[in-house]
């Protein structure tokens, strides 16, 4: 079933163009997804791709869709984690450079308060405690968080996904195909 199931979603025309309607999938509430012990904890390896995970963790590559559902992950590009040579590319795209990613402040973060400011705001308090109707904020143990920095965070917190157990599988698929054959 699985190496077929997208073929089974319902075609629509979108942007004038006919697609499969890939939404159809976030219709699929198991109570499988509900129960925290469905799950394991799994830390991506560089270069490790949804087929990789799928192959290892269920021992199919069909099972990608599976991987990508457990993380409600739609987008890889942007919701899976880089490896070195690809998140460098990105960072190059988006910045210009590496070095020019290393200099960009994109905003300031102080653990004291757990909230982070942007680049004007911190500009604008730089001389002055900031306050607002709610909170007075000391301009003291703010620190630059830079492109790079964000973007290497980003990339490594997307290494943490988890994993339904391959017990679970066989009720996952029911589910799916009866959703996708309504």
């Amino acid at each position: 079933m699985s190496k077929g199931l997208f073929k089974n979603m319902p075609i629509i025309t979108y942007d004038n163009r006919l697609a499969r309607n890939l939404m159809k999938s976030s219709k699929i509430v198991s109570n499988v997804f509900n129960l925290p012990m469905a799950f394991t904890k799994h830390t991506l390896e560089d270069d490790e791709s949804p087929e990789k995970v799928a192959s290892d963790f269920y021992g199919s590559i069909f099972y990608s869709w599976v991987v990508l559902l457990s993380n409600k992950i739609i987008d890889v590009y942007d919701e899976w984690p880089k490896g070195y040579k690809q998140f460098t590319n990105y960072l190059v795209q988006k910045y210009g450079s590496i070095p020019a990613s290393k200099e960009t402040i994109l905003h300031y973060n102080n653990p004291k308060y757990g909230f982070t400011i942007n680049q004007a705001t911190f500009s604008r308090y730089a001389n002055t405690d900031f306050v607002d109707a709610t909170i007075q904020v000391d301009r003291t143990g703010w620190s630059p968080v830079t492109a790079f920095e964000y973007e290497d965070e980003r990339n490594d917190n997307l290494r943490n996904i988890q994993l339904i157990q391959p017990k679970f599988i066989p009720l996952i698929q029911e589910e799916t195909e009866r959703i996708f054959y309504e």
